[in-house]
């Protein structure tokens, strides 16, 4: 029975992988279900074995790909740090994927083509991470470290903030020029501290 569960999981990914590599390339919109069965020699019911729509495939994928954006759930435990700590180490998380970077910039900018594609990356990103950035923040509260009245609504909106740069019409330079990007990198830890009622020396998202 394990060893079914495993190739089950083992084949949804490889078709996972596919239909990603799909979205890159034509655009979610773009990509068709008969697409995907061309790429990876399925039928439609091998297909829907393992995913009930389109839709579903880009929420898993959306999910993983959120999944290695943060590990914020032992940080958040661990009683050995004060907020400001667990603040900065929930910002400075890398992202820890076999993906290239380039590939996950790409991700990133598919997600933003559409609205569609973006309210599903909004929406897991909210889901996965607003509530538990929002114990942090109110942590720092009681610590009395943070000035802030309300930390649910302000780690929605923080979020929000430092995960749309794709969105930016300025992008591709803030990737290319590195005195913009530092230039944005300051900006975005002096709104983040500002919010939270610290100053900016103290957090570091970028380092």
């Amino acid at each position: 029975m394990a060893k079914t569960a495993k190739n089950h999981n083992t084949k949804k990914n490889e078709l996972l992988v596919i239909a990603e590599k799909l979205f890159l390339e034509k655009g979610y919109e773009e990509t068709s279900i008969e697409d995907v069965l061309k790429a990876s020699g399925l039928s439609k019911g091998g297909f829907y074995h393992y995913f009930k729509s389109k839709e579903e495939v880009l929420g898993e994928s959306i999910n993983n790909f959120a999944e290695i954006l943060l590990e914020i759930e032992p940080i958040i435990e661990d009683q050995g740090f004060n907020a400001l700590e667990k603040l900065n180490r929930f910002m400075k998380k890398k992202v820890a994927s076999q993906k290239q970077k380039k590939e996950i910039i790409k991700y990133l900018c598919m997600l933003m083509k559409s609205d569609f594609t973006l309210y599903k990356y909004s929406l897991t990103i909210a889901q996965k991470y607003v509530d538990p950035f929002a114990r942090i923040i109110e942590q720092g509260v009681e610590e009395g470290v943070f000035n802030v009245e309300f930390p649910h609504e302000t780690a929605d909106i923080l979020l929000r903030a430092v995960t749309s740069l794709p969105q930016s019409v300025f992008f591709t330079e803030y990737l290319e020029d590195k005195t913009k990007s530092a230039k944005y990198k300051v900006s975005l830890e002096a709104i983040i501290a500002r919010a939270l009622g610290i100053d900016s020396k103290e957090i570091r998202i970028f380092s």
